[in-house]
């Protein structure tokens, strides 16, 4: 190992099990959603909350909460291993995807869910109930709105930039980084974006998935 891998081993021996959590938590969100039906209505999510406080928080994706914050520590990284490999190219890819994964923290918005069910269903005001169910719906706007959009886009911009330079390097395979490559670029039309998007979005996972295999195995050799 290099300095700079050598003084972040620490990093890149948390980084590869936060991988394998990652990777476990893909199957567990799509059984979710195949075992439990999506909610269609704002009543209905709040009803989901407050029948099973869990499965509505899982179904809002509290999981890619989790998710997101240990993509963070794959970026990082990933920029340490590729440090030294043009270094503006893959300064803008950190930026980038630290910014998306931040951007979907502030689309989120099940905790708020949860609260509001739990007020929802302890008035009999019809009033507040009608203002309840209009700022759940303004939630469920934003949580695949403008932010979680733009996190969408900037996590693929990411890893379209740390895979052309994980093909040019010599400490990943060019398998590798070919694979994330075809990963970003699916990941570039949001899954909130129709039919179309929702087709792509799994379509990435397959090669994602295997992406992030491939890393974790090179950082477990190391």
């Amino acid at each position: 190992m290099d300095l700079n891998m050598d003084s972040n081993h620490l990093l890149l021996k948390i980084t590869k099990w936060l991988i394998l959590a990652m990777v476990l938590i893909i199957p567990i969100q799509i059984l979710i959603f195949m075992t439990v039906p999506m909610p269609e209505t704002t009543k209905e999510w709040l009803e989901l909350f407050h029948e099973s406080p869990m499965r509505g928080l899982l179904h809002m994706d509290l999981l890619y909460i989790i998710n997101n914050t240990f993509l963070i520590f794959f970026y990082f990284a990933l920029y340490i291993t590729l440090k030294d490999k043009e270094n503006s190219i893959l300064n803008i890819a950190l930026i980038t995807g630290i910014v998306g994964a931040i951007l979907y923290y502030v689309s989120n918005r099940s905790l708020e869910m949860l609260y509001l069910s739990n007020r929802y269903f302890e008035t009999n005001d019809v009033s507040l109930m009608y203002s309840y169910l209009g700022t759940a719906a303004s939630y469920l706007d934003i949580w695949k709105g403008t932010s979680f959009n733009i996190y969408y886009v900037l996590s693929a911009i990411s890893l379209i930039l740390f895979s052309i330079l994980m093909i040019k390097s010599s400490f990943y395979s060019k398998k590798t980084g070919i694979i994330g490559l075809i990963s970003g670029v699916l990941m570039i039309i949001p899954s909130s974006v129709g039919m179309i998007g929702l087709i792509f979005s799994i379509l990435s996972l397959i090669p994602w998935i295997i992406f992030s295999v491939f890393v974790m195995l090179r950082y477990f050799k190391l």
